[in-house]
């Protein structure tokens, strides 16, 4: 299994195989027919690898149906980026905002500074809303800081403020129960 995916990069799947001697090959290389298809005879199991660094946590058996176990160990160290990833549509959305406001500060560079100081204001209150909705969602301050590009302590000591001593957001009155 190669599963590369542009929506992530740097991440792309595949499996490897354990040798006897502990060593992990890949799963794709000599590759036989028949009886044989999908293993080499001198391996002992099957895993899952990505391109970031992360090896599955079980090793399969090494045929047909380990490797299938494999790729669906990938998926599962996929979902929380999948989640975690922007959809496709609205960033290029946002990229074609940020061409736009770079071209007007070629002509016109106070307006666009308008529209910066525009964007930054309501980004703070949106960015506070999406934080406080994660964290309801159970979203730890490590997962948050992640997407954020920021330390899991940076991210805490920024939106943690936003909720008062009860655990709620501010402006926000607690679910009911």
């Amino acid at each position: 299994m190669h599963i590369a995916l542009d929506d992530l990069p740097g991440h792309s799947g595949s499996t490897v195989e354990r040798q006897p001697d502990g060593s992990l090959t890949d799963a794709d290389l000599g590759r036989g027919t028949g009886d044989d298809a999908g293993r080499r005879p001198s391996a002992v199991g099957v895993l899952a690898r990505c391109s970031c660094g992360w090896t599955g946590p079980t090793e399969h058996r090494p045929d047909e149906a380990g490797r299938m176990s494999a790729t669906s160990d990938w998926v599962v160290h996929m979902r929380p980026l999948w989640a975690a990833a922007p959809p496709g549509w609205l960033l290029s959305r946002s990229d074609s905002l940020q061409e736009s406001v770079i071209e007007l500060a070629g002509t016109w560079p106070l307006q666009a500074l308008g529209v910066i100081a525009h964007l930054e204001r309501w980004q703070r209150t949106v960015t506070e809303e999406a934080v406080a909705q994660a964290r309801d969602a159970g979203s730890s301050w490590a997962d948050i800081g992640a997407v954020l590009g920021i330390t899991r302590q940076s991210a805490h000591e920024r939106f943690a403020q936003a909720r008062d001593a009860s655990g709620s957001r501010r402006g926000h009155r607690p679910a009911q129960q």
